[in-house]
């Protein structure tokens, strides 16, 4: 697709695309809190969402994509206890160890953005399902959308 063909892409859905992924990076490669990889894996992971994604961002996108997306992980990885906490209270029959880790990185993402940026509940569930049906499983979506339903009563 050619430059000019290219569509647009709302700037906090890659900010928080690549929050989501550098989250699951991180859960998979734990670091320590002062090396905190996001910055480092930015330029990456945004390339790669604009070239799937077929979009295009202005500089004045980008740059509000990388701040949404950094806010949104550092606080993830801020506040991971008390999100854990809120997460696990919203379980069954299971605790957020037992899940995935695209799952777990989903929802702690959303838990997030749905408690402390008091993000729109619709938007956060919508945004949450659209990762877990590019990144999860074919449960993804259904238990995604439980759990988030649930962290919405609490809040």
């Amino acid at each position: 697709m050619t430059d000019s063909k290219k569509k647009k892409s709302k700037a906090q859905t890659i900010g928080r695309t690549v929050a989501f992924q550098t989250l699951y990076q991180e859960e998979l490669n734990p670091s320590s809190p002062a090396d905190v990889p996001f910055d480092a894996m930015w330029d990456e992971l945004f390339a790669q969402y604009c070239e799937e994604a077929e979009v295009a961002p202005s500089d004045e996108q980008r740059a509000a994509a990388f701040n949404f997306g950094r806010n949104l992980f550092l606080g993830v990885i801020d506040r991971r206890c008390d999100i854990d906490a809120a997460l696990n209270n919203a379980f069954d029959n299971r605790t957020l160890k037992h899940t995935t880790p695209v799952d777990r990185s989903i929802l702690r993402l959303a838990a997030y953005e749905m408690l402390y940026v008091k993000t729109p509940r619709a938007i956060v569930i919508s945004e949450a399902l659209e990762l877990g049906k590019k990144f999860g499983d074919k449960n993804s979506r259904a238990f995604l959308n439980g759990v988030l339903d649930q962290i919405g009563k609490q809040d």
